[in-house]
């Protein structure tokens, strides 16, 4: 449950850059909207990146598949060492 709700943070989280990149290239002129979708996109880009703990691995949906293939290949190598 976790992961699922990093992974919906992450997809809202790009949903608003994508929004603020249209709106930072929708009018030529300089407007005081074009400047808070820029500073939002300069903010977006400091501040919030994928929760990686330790720094080892991203906390996203794909997590649990990937976990579950860690089990998988560790499960495969430790039978082949059982029947060798």
């Amino acid at each position: 449950m976790f992961s699922l709700g990093c992974e919906r943070f992450n997809s809202g989280l790009d949903h608003i850059r994508n929004k603020c990149a249209i709106a930072y290239d929708s009018s030529p002129e300089r407007s005081i909207s074009q400047k808070t979708a820029k500073n939002i996109l300069r903010l977006c880009d400091v501040r919030f990146s994928k929760m990686r703990p330790c720094g080892l691995f991203a906390v996203d949906a794909a997590l649990p598949l990937q976990l579950l293939g860690l089990v998988a290949t560790y499960c495969i190598v430790l039978l082949q060492f059982a029947f060798l």
